[in-house]
């Protein structure tokens, strides 16, 4: 009897054992039942509390239907950073199952061998989820050579801010914002404050960089693009053409207008809180600050969002699509992990969720079928200012995209300066014109150069 009992004892240890010395990311005590998907996001506060959410309410659902727990983790602002800090390090077993990434991340996700692009899933025939069913900009935006790369999750559009009691104040009707740079400019004189030469408040602030000239670039005409190849698109971008088709002229000849006024603020500093405070009478921001502008104003002052004033009033390509998407990786090269992680994507982007998600956040439903929930009509009629960014993208034309132009912090560093010293007097239109495209296309050819 004693001996029986050992053996019992033994064969109990053993399968102890066994179970946690398993190197997967399948979970003790079912192991064979339930599945871990890491997920790296790149959000805070408000939006990070509402991406938490998503997972939360996934892990008690669908995930708890099919054996599949999602570990949600914050790991800054920039994944696309961390994912090529491992890569160079050779430690692509550290990569999560699922990570988000802003666009100009795409051209590094697509050299990794373990990133599974989206359209993998798709083709492969195990979709609940329709492609059709998501808005053709925001495919695009994460597409590369036809193949859609990332999955578009959190997606923004560039507005005008404006205070309408500041604009009621100097005869400006606040229902009828500046549509084109020169109303904007016309808007700044006249909402500016000045004590003798010291400007007590702005009419504008914005710092213009690389994503605010893309859409200014990429809105001209039909539309346009930024770079050679689609601007990255169909191939690597190697060169920027906005010198040679004149539409960094066309823009930096309207925005001259604006620098004249003396009422425009070029830097950032804490552009959401200054304009609670009323230092300014207009910003240009990402529709994701909608529901941080409330919190701070909380009713101060009435304040409304129009579209993004456009270079040329003919204009009708309108504006990109800015946010971010979600990519996965296989790390493990296990094709059940892949199958638990796109569970999860599908959930991320599916109606329901996509509507919290907006009314949490602000964020631009990616979903289409969203619009034929119940109570959405009601929300848009309480919430106008939401709808206004949706609108603008339902109205802009896919091909206006931010580019895939691989070194995007050092193009956007080149933009930067020459646009801040445009507008403190310290270069000329054409001097600002020819050293951002010079500097781009160096940049560029180094890069190339240095990488095949």
């Amino acid at each position: 009897m004693m001996k029986r009992a050992l053996i019992i004892l033994l064969v109990i240890g053993l399968a102890v054992t066994s179970v946690f010395a398993t190197g997967s990311k399948e979970t003790a005590p079912q192991a064979s039942k339930v599945r871990e998907v890491e997920f790296w996001h790149t959000m805070s506060g408000v939006n990070g509390a509402a991406i938490d959410k998503i997972a939360e309410n996934f892990n008690a659902t669908v995930g708890k239907e099919k054996g599949i727990v999602v570990k949600s983790v914050f790991q800054g602002n920039d994944n696309s950073e961390k994912l090529k800090t491992l890569a160079q390090a050779g430690d692509t077993k550290n990569f999560p199952d699922i990570a988000q990434i802003a666009g100009a991340g795409i051209p590094s996700a697509i050299t990794y061998e373990q990133l599974v692009p989206m359209q993998d899933m798709f083709d492969s025939g195990k979709a609940t989820l329709a492609k059709d069913d998501i808005e053709p900009n925001m495919l695009r935006a994460y597409t590369y050579q036809n193949r859609l790369v990332g999955m578009p999750v959190s997606c923004s559009s560039i507005l005008l801010y404006y205070n309408k009691d500041m604009f009621r104040e100097v005869g400006l009707d606040p229902e009828n914002p500046p549509a084109t740079i020169a109303e904007m400019a016309d808007a700044i004189s006249k909402l500016m404050v000045k004590k003798g030469n010291t400007v007590e408040r702005y009419g504008l602030n914005v710092a213009v960089r690389r994503y605010q000239l893309a859409n200014w670039i990429g809105g001209q005409g039909e539309y346009n693009f930024f770079g050679d190849n689609e601007g990255g698109r169909t191939a690597p971008m190697t060169r920027v053409t906005f010198g040679d088709d004149g539409s960094l002229h066309d823009f930096l000849t309207e925005w001259e207008k604006v620098v004249r006024t003396g009422g425009y603020k070029p830097s950032e500093d804490d552009i959401n809180e200054e304009f609670a405070l009323e230092l300014f009478g207009m910003a240009i921001m990402s529709t994701a600050r909608i529901s941080k502008i409330q919190s701070l104003v909380q009713g101060n002052f009435d304040w409304g969002v129009a579209p993004f004033p456009l270079v040329h009033a003919t204009d009708t390509g309108r504006t990109s699509v800015g946010g971010s998407c979600v990519v996965m990786f296989n790390p493990d090269k296990d094709s059940a992990q892949v199958d638990a992680a796109w569970e999860f994507v599908q959930y991320m982007v599916s109606p329901e969720v996509q509507f919290q998600f907006h009314k949490d956040t602000g964020y631009i439903p990616v979903n289409k079928k969203v619009y034929e929930l119940d109570g959405v009509d009601q929300w848009f009629a309480e919430k106008p200012m939401y709808k206004v960014a949706i609108d603008q993208i339902h109205a802009s034309h896919p091909y206006v995209q931010e580019p895939f132009d691989i070194i995007n912090w050092e193009i956007d560093a080149v933009i930067k300066n020459h646009m801040l010293d445009f507008a403190n007097g310290k270069e000329t239109l054409q001097q600002c014109h020819d050293g951002i495209v010079k500097e781009c296309n160096e940049r560029l050819a180094a890069y190339h150069k240095a990488n095949g």
